[in-house]
Parts: structure tokens; sequence; C-alpha cells
């Protein structure tokens, strides 16, 4: 009898060892996943910021040159270059950490900045001295040519944090993610160029 009860008591034993195996190596899988699944995300990230700074640098360049040609009391110019640096403020405050949340400075200045380059491709199109400054037609194709990468990493950048925050977000995995500090990342808002089709 106590051989048997020996033997029942062993096997639980090792049943329940063998679950606390399995889902130890099932919570290691899965921190190894989210590891490298945020790792995309901050290498993503990286790359948009850099493509952003380098779209403001271009933005500023473009602007100083864009209001010689109008009168002081406009406020474009002005309001472009606000949104420029707390566009450029937010991002290096960052750092190349991929904002947790949904960060409103960055996304309020790129929202504002985007209205701003609108109205500033409308008024150089129908402002004749402004259409035939070389100078100022090629300051805004490069700026133009930034702004288009910006939205192609961001284009990637987004794809990464929805797989990242799917991830953190499956039944099991949301339990314990939080406590291993891996916590929601925000997408960014950035221009959509024109489809060629």
């Amino acid at each position: 009898m106590c051989r048997l009860e020996y033997k029942i008591n062993c096997m639980e034993y090792i049943a329940a060892l063998s679950l606390l195996v399995a889902v130890a190596a099932w919570i290691a899988a899965a921190y190894t996943r989210l590891r490298h699944l945020y790792a995309n995300v901050q290498h993503a990230w990286v790359r948009w910021n850099a493509a952003t700074q380098q779209r403001n640098a271009c933005l500023g360049d473009f602007t100083a040159v864009f209001a010689s040609f109008l009168t002081q009391e406009d406020m474009l110019p002005r309001d472009m270059r606000r949104w420029t640096e707390d566009s450029q403020r937010a991002l290096e405050a960052m750092g190349t950490a991929p904002p947790i949340g949904s960060a409103p400075l960055l996304a309020d200045a790129e929202r504002k900045l985007q209205r701003m380059i609108r109205y500033s491709a409308y008024t150089l199109e129908t402002t004749p001295k402004m259409k035939e400054s070389e100078q100022l037609l090629g300051l805004y194709h490069a700026m133009s040519v930034s702004r288009n990468l910006q939205a192609e990493v961001g284009k990637n950048y987004n794809r990464r944090v929805r797989d990242y925050n799917a991830a953190i977000n499956e039944p099991l995995t949301r339990l314990f993610a939080p406590v291993l500090g891996f916590k929601a990342v925000a997408e960014v808002s950035s221009y959509k160029p024109p489809s060629n089709n």
C-alpha cells in the first residue's frame, strides 16, 4: 500500500514538474519572440526618426527661402518654422526609444506640418515669382523627396508596431508582458504620397 502511494506521489510530482517546465519553456519562447519583435520596432523607429529629422532640415531650408517671397505679415512661414521646431524637439526628447502611448506633441506637430506643407505647395504653384525661382523649386523638390522617404519608412515602422502590439495582446501573453516591461507602442502619422496607379 505504501509503495502504491509513493508511486502515485511520484507520478503527481513528475506531472507537476513537467507542467512547470512546459510553462517555463512557453514563457521563455514568448519572451524571446517579443524581444525580437520589439527590436524590429526599435530599428524601424531609429530609421523613421532619422528620416523625419532629415525632412525637418529640408523643410527648414525651404521655409527660409519661401518666406522671402512673402510679406512679413504672412503667418505661413512662421507656423511652418514653429511646427518644424516642435517636431524636432519631440524627436530629440524621445531619442532611440519608440513612443509609448500616443506621443501627443509629435503627433500634433506632424499633422499640422502636413497641412502647412500643402498650403505652401499651393502658394508656390499659384505665385508666378515663386515658380520662376530655381532655388525655391530645388529646395521644394529636396523637401518632397525627404517627405516621401519619411512616408515610406513610416509605413514600415507602423507595420512593425502592429505586429508587436498584436503579439503583446494575445490572450496568454498579455498576462505576463507588462510585468516583463513590454508595453504597447504608438504608430506614427505621416504623409501618404499619391498613388501612381
